[in-house]
């Protein structure tokens, strides 16, 4: 299950700790939630799975990323205005339970010859992928909304987990003039293998246009990541990514696939984020 059922309708709400509300509404056919401090933001992050990045009543679980007091503590840390979060929300509902995967799915590294992870065989069909048509909605009319939204451009990031990580690594290899940073948590390697590995990585510009935060845990889904990871850190190296500098490769043990564990370490991605500029 990928989703929860709520009422979506635009309003503002409030999170724990956080004194600017979070405002939820609706850009084109898709639902996003967006965070703006009060000081102008040093830059925005483009979050998929929405419905988990602020609101514990819409969360899976009821876990969230706590992403706004992530984004102030990571500031404050740093030393500059905290980012502007803006959460998309994936398109699964009760009708259409897998729509996530089919949108975060990274199109053109995907082929049917792919040997597909039998946890989802039994759904993902390659033919029917929308990864780029998602990444096209996120390009050309959220981002430009959200940045309206603030008034001024800034640097932009975006993040993910599982399916939203490869997603991400994905939009680094499309779209480097829009997405200069990825933050990804729990990168779904086995959702293909070596050849997703391969795909990804080679499809990345060459170093210094992107930047690459990659976190794994060793419980639940990810216990099996290990070896695909140590093959994505070989692959960057040999590119000339620059560990610590262009890419970030992080195990952190006793944590698993969920919120709570990626929440935990989301200050540090932000703020090795924002100390790369």
């Amino acid at each position: 299950m990928t989703h929860r059922a709520v009422q979506l309708q635009q309003r503002e709400f409030f999170v724990r700790g956080v004194r600017e509300p979070v405002c939820r509404q609706l850009i084109g056919e898709r639902w996003v939630d967006v965070w703006i401090p009060d000081a102008a933001p040093s830059g925005i992050i483009i979050a998929h799975d929405g419905q988990n990045t602020f609101d514990d009543r819409a969360a899976m679980h009821h876990q969230t990323w706590d992403a706004a007091r992530a984004a102030i503590r990571a500031a404050r840390h740093v030393g500059v205005n905290p980012p502007a979060v803006v959460g998309v929300w994936n398109g699964s509902t009760s009708e259409r339970p897998f729509q996530r995967g089919i949108e975060l799915a990274p199109q053109k590294v995907m082929s049917a010859a792919m040997t597909i992870d039998p946890r989802v065989a039994s759904w993902f069909d390659s033919s029917k992928m929308e990864g780029d048509k998602y990444l096209a909605e996120l390009c050309d009319h959220i981002v430009p909304a959200v940045i309206t939204l603030v008034g001024s451009r800034a640097p932009i990031a975006m993040m993910g987990s599982s399916m939203g990580a490869l997603a991400t690594i994905y939009a680094l290899g499309e779209r480097p003039d829009v997405f200069t940073c990825g933050l990804t948590f729990s990168v779904h390697w086995p959702f293909a293998g070596n050849p997703l590995v391969d795909g990804l990585i080679d499809r990345l510009p060459a170093p210094g246009r992107v930047r690459l935060w990659m976190q794994n845990g060793t419980g639940g889904l990810d216990s099996s990541y290990a070896p695909f990871q140590r093959r994505a850190n070989a692959r960057l190296a040999a590119r000339g990514y620059r560990p610590g500098r262009d890419f970030v490769s992080r195990v952190l043990r006793h944590s698993s696939h969920n919120e709570w564990s990626w929440a935990k370490r989301l200050p540090d991605a932000i703020s090795w984020w924002l100390r790369g500029w």
